[in-house]
């Protein structure tokens, strides 16, 4: 593993991605703003989420003539659909659940098989959580395997559940200051870029991240070039400082390379 030495976005310099085709960007805190919302009503739960500003839409847009682009999240692809429905088209991607799903050319694909015990494993923490009762607990965000319980704080019963039910040791259990995301280990932003990769002919070297976060390490570090929007949490070749929405300023920094603006 290359060591990342963290410097300064305004060091990126033309010949550092002269072999970057594909940069994948997180999405929350990075593209739109953090932030989920849970109502809950009587009969029903209603999930409000931030969407990307028209200006980075048009910027996403251009830069798309450059790079094949890609958004990567823990959200569900409906969500991601709904979040970036205004940038999808030829040569942008959507990756959802944290690896699980790609949305290519139109093309709605699961990239990982579970087995038995995944399934199992999933199966029985999310009943399990779903008893918890703890004042912190907001609720869980619609996914098909992915588990993500937001709360407002850490709250030591959900590690302890997994745990209990996870004897391979083969889940991760993240927090990420708003939520926990729980699933197998080996389906990861990082594994994920691979199969996205393998479908558009690209390879990992040649692709640029931008992250935040603990689910973006993985796709941080195998890459040619990673870029952290929070340097406190997350190392990277380079790093944005000072901005919350990062994303947007390391756009502007590739249109200002491949244009020579």
């Amino acid at each position: 593993m290359r060591k990342l030495l963290n410097k300064n976005l305004d060091e990126l310099k033309k010949e550092d991605i002269v072999k970057i085709k594909l940069v994948c960007f997180d999405c929350d805190g990075v593209t739109v703003e953090k932030g989920t919302e849970i109502i809950k009503e009587t009969e029903r739960e209603i999930i409000v989420t931030k969407q990307i500003s028209s200006g980075l839409v048009e910027k996403i847009k251009e830069l798309s003539k450059y790079f094949q682009i890609s958004f990567s999240s823990g959200r569900s692809m409906l969500y991601l659909k709904k979040m970036y429905g205004r940038v999808l088209g030829k040569g942008v991607s959507l990756q959802s659940e944290i690896g699980l799903f790609s949305l290519v050319k139109g093309e709605l694909k699961q990239n990982f098989v579970l087995s038995d015990y995944e399934l199992g494993v999933i199966k029985k923490i999310r009943d399990d959580l779903e008893k918890l009762e703890n004042e912190k607990i907001k609720g869980f965000e619609p996914k098909l395997f992915l588990i993500t319980l937001h709360s407002w704080g850490v709250i030591e019963e959900v590690e302890q559940i997994v745990r209990k039910y996870d004897y391979k040791n083969e889940f991760y259990c993240w927090w990420n200051e708003e939520a926990y995301d729980i699933a197998p280990k080996r389906i990861n932003k990082g594994s994920a870029l691979k199969k996205l990769g393998e479908r558009l002919g690209i390879k990992v070297e040649e692709m640029m991240t931008v992250g935040n976060g603990i689910n973006d390490k993985n796709m941080i570090e195998q890459v040619g070039v990673g870029v952290s929007t929070d340097g406190l949490h997350l190392e990277a070749d380079f790093v944005v400082e000072g901005e919350h929405l990062g994303g947007e300023m390391v756009v502007d920094k590739l249109l200002e390379l491949v244009e020579g603006a």
